[in-house]
């Protein structure tokens, strides 16, 4: 009965990831836009296989971005708080006193910059060489941490209470008030033209496991985790042709972290 169940868990976790819109719906809702972004209101809803991001602006000036093309390296600014909204998960605000996430947060923007850095330094064919202070020929990404509901650990065991009674993996239906979650905003800004080239927002929960995830079971280890997704897909986005596919990851996982 047990495998049975596993069995069918497994096939149905991996045949959504087959259909974009089963899979957005399984993942976190887009975050409102903050007035951090300039274009803000002129964000365009993308496709799970087409764009990482939930929603994105594009410059669609060509001459804008055939100076922009002759930018060789990227200024990545210190990650803003100044938009970070209060908690919206119940279960955030019983476990996580708004000071420790206030602390949590600060932490959080450094490693932000710190592993959008290292995205670029890892990667084998980096558009962009990393710069600490803006150059002549930088562009300037800009980013802003607009929502931090930390995990709770409560919650956590709630889903997968609901996975042992129902079968694994329902809880990626009912489970999105019981996931922490995070939502990110960004902008890649010229500041020799004085424009916006680039701009997206996005926003992640809990991923659902279909055994265990020890993410569900720590506070800010998840948030770690897209932060570190979100700045590989970001270092992909700025070499690949505009129009190309660059995948939005997965809101199932087997893995156990």
């Amino acid at each position: 009965m047990i495998a049975a169940r596993l069995c069918f868990s497994l096939l149905f976790l991996l045949s959504l990831p087959a259909c974009s819109s089963l899979e957005r719906l399984a993942k976190a809702g887009a975050a409102k836009p903050s007035a951090f972004l300039p274009h803000a209101a002129d964000l365009k809803k993308t496709k799970a296989d087409h764009d990482p991001f939930l929603r994105v602006w594009r410059n669609d000036s060509k001459e804008v971005w055939a100076k922009a093309e002759t930018k060789k390296t990227l200024y990545i600014a210190p990650v803003s708080l100044d938009y970070l909204r209060p908690m919206t998960k119940p279960m955030s605000r019983v476990e996580v006193r708004e000071k420790s996430r206030q602390k949590e947060a600060k932490k959080l923007a450094t490693y932000i910059r710190d592993q959008f850095t290292q995205a670029f330094r890892n990667s084998k064919t980096p558009r962009y060489e990393i710069v600490e202070t803006p150059q002549k020929d930088s562009v300037t990404l800009e980013l802003a941490l607009v929502e931090f509901n930390p995990n709770s650990i409560a919650a956590g065991l709630t889903r997968r209470a609901i996975n042992l009674l129902a079968v694994p993996g329902a809880e990626s239906i009912v489970g999105r008030p019981l996931k922490g979650s995070i939502a990110i905003e960004g902008r890649v800004w010229d500041p020799e033209q004085k424009e916006s080239l680039y701009e997206f927002a996005d926003a992640e929960h809990n991923r659902s496991a279909l055994i265990l995830s020890v993410h569900d079971y720590n506070a800010y280890s998840a948030s770690r985790k897209t932060v570190r997704e979100w700045a590989a897909q970001f270092e992909q986005i700025t070499r690949t042709p505009a129009g190309g596919r660059v995948k939005d990851s997965s809101p199932f996982t087997l893995m156990l972290w």
